[in-house]
């Protein structure tokens, strides 16, 4: 039986005869989905226009073996469906449609762009057309926006692309020249935007040459579209030698967070020539001025691209000041490293206020940033909070002190304990022991360096860290130093011992042939021993010491 069905369909396909094709549309009903299917793939044969259109009529009822049939032979179809859509009735027209979305069949995009014309409004559905053609023109700009093999619009999928684009661009100038005619003009101007790159002759043609009315749909578009092709366009003009000034002004004065956002996403990391160029002809933003900014708005890993932008444009002072205000009160770490240099001379007070805002912060990645900025904005009394924060609850923050004394060593402590407090100094020796195991060695050769200063310094360092109780051999030798000064220095931070080891140097200097080393040594030697400071491995568990 089956058999015999297919021999007929082939004679029907194969026949000249006008009732062959009445015989294959009265197949299309049969409720057979094998009869409809070799009835259909007969009129795909005969091409018959009639045939086609109704089979178009049908397609809402074919069953998935026929619409995927029909999805095979688009070409087939193309001028029965250029037919439904121009000339046919409401119900041809709404199935070509629905046949040319979902089938992308971008060939009939032109057939959508005429169908816009006013002489076409009798059986027009502008919601219907506006939504195939918007989708279509979206498809078919992510076809050149995604150029990966595992795209769903890979090459396979539209091997002739750039024709097809070009055909619909001509097609969508052509239409842009004669607006008046057209219904919804913004949805003919909007297409070509969005297809167009800034080299294109038909963007250049109705940016720069069209009428008057032409450039001002152009510029609302430009102006109010949130479609990325058209936000992408706007961003290209700033790469180009001669770029329109209608899409700058755009560029400049649109504050509406899509294209924020497309914008800082798209913002390259470094700029060429032209387009720092471009950026500095711009000169400001509107969203980026002091009475409109509102960074609350910007998603945090964008943050950083600000700053980026706003390095490239010629923003006034109060803007700028501002915007990096927020970004070190709020931003993220990488926004705040980032903004401390938006400004040529910046505040270094006003930063410092910053940085310990944020180390104050209860967010633990705020205060590790802040953590980390204390020396290099030279933060006062850096130092002595890097040491508190060393024993801070919060592991970012323990972490990032650490990283930030990682050249915590005998050489860095000598140049800078004298600004340490007194209060914080125990706790900075305990720390270079535990940081640096060979620091009382490292020590003590410093007591022993050719200048005497830096002997003298040494000697005072140990003392004020409490470290001089493990040092006593180093203060010893410092007794029989051939300079007074060094000398008195060792004789009066041995005093401060009660160690046999300590009384004992002492007890050479009884005799220096210097009168001011010897009353250091005499006044300290008749001080009671338990007045004195205990050893350094046991001050630090005595209160008061």
């Amino acid at each position: 039986m089956a058999s015999s069905i297919t021999k007929t369909f082939d004679l029907l396909a194969q026949s000249r005869n006008s009732h062959a094709i009445n015989a294959l549309i009265l197949a299309l009903d049969v409720e057979d989905e094998l009869i409809q299917e070799q009835a259909v793939f007969a009129l795909l044969q005969q091409q018959s226009a009639r045939g086609l259109v109704e089979v178009i009529r049908r397609y809402a009822t074919h069953s998935p073996s026929v619409r995927k049939l029909l999805e095979t032979h688009t070409k087939a179809l193309d001028a029965a469906i250029r037919q439904c859509l121009l000339h046919g009735n409401r119900e041809l027209q709404y199935c070509g449609l629905e046949f040319v979305r979902l089938n992308h069949d971008f060939r009939q995009i032109p057939a959508l762009i005429d169908l816009f014309e006013n002489k076409r409004l009798v059986n027009h559905q502008p919601d219907l057309a506006t939504q195939t053609l918007r989708h279509l023109i979206g498809l078919l700009y992510e076809h050149f926006l995604d150029r990966s093999v595992d795209s769903a619009y890979s090459r396979s999928f539209l091997k002739n692309a750039k024709e097809i684009r070009r055909e619909i661009l001509s097609s969508l100038m052509k239409a842009a020249e004669n607006l008046p005619e057209f219904d919804r003009p913004e949805e003919i101007m909007e297409s070509l935007l969005i297809l167009g790159n800034v080299d294109d002759a038909a963007i250049r043609k109705i940016l720069w040459h069209s009428d008057p009315e032409t450039r001002r749909l152009a510029e609302e578009v430009l102006h109010e579209s949130k479609h990325v092709g058209v936000m992408q366009l706007i961003c290209d003009f700033t790469g180009v030698s001669y770029p329109n000034t209608k899409a700058l002004e755009a560029l400049a004065n649109r504050e509406d967070p899509e294209f924020i956002a497309h914008l800082l996403r798209w913002l390259p990391e470094h700029p060429s020539e032209l387009q720092q160029t471009n950026f500095r002809q711009i000169g400001k933003l509107a969203w980026l001025e002091v009475d409109h900014q509102d960074f609350t708005r910007i998603p945090p890993v964008l943050q950083t691209s600000v700053i980026r932008l706003i390095s490239l444009l010629d923003l006034d002072l109060p803007s700028k000041k501002q915007a990096q205000r927020w970004m070190l009160q709020h931003g993220t770490p990488a926004a705040k490293e980032a903004a401390i240099s938006i400004l040529r001379n910046p505040d270094r007070a006003e930063v410092a206020e910053m940085v310990l805002e944020n180390l104050d912060s209860e967010d633990p990645v705020q205060q590790a940033w802040a953590t980390c900025q204390l020396r290099a904005q030279h933060v006062p009394d850096a130092m002595n909070l890097l040491v508190e924060k060393i024993d801070s609850p919060i592991e970012e923050v323990r972490e990032a002190a650490r990283r930030e004394l990682a050249s915590f060593d005998v050489d860095f402590v000598l140049e800078h304990f004298e600004e340490f407090s007194p209060q914080v100094c125990p706790s900075v020796g305990k720390l270079l022991l535990k940081l640096d195991p060979r620091c009382l060695i490292d020590l003590s050769r410093a007591m022993a360096h050719p200048l005497k200063k830096r002997r003298i310094q040494a000697a005072r360092c140990a003392q004020a860290l409490k470290l001089h109780g493990e040092v006593v051999p180093a203060l010893k030798a410092l007794t029989e130093d051939s300079d007074e000064l060094v000398r008195r220095t060792s004789a009066e931070i041995l005093g401060t011992l009660s160690t046999p080891e300590a009384r004992q140097a002492l007890l050479h200097l009884v005799s220096d042939e210097k009168t001011r080393v010897r009353e250091v040594a005499i006044k300290a030697l008749r001080v009671p021993e338990k007045s004195k400071e205990v050893p350094a491995d046991q001050s630090a568990t005595e209160k008061g010491e």
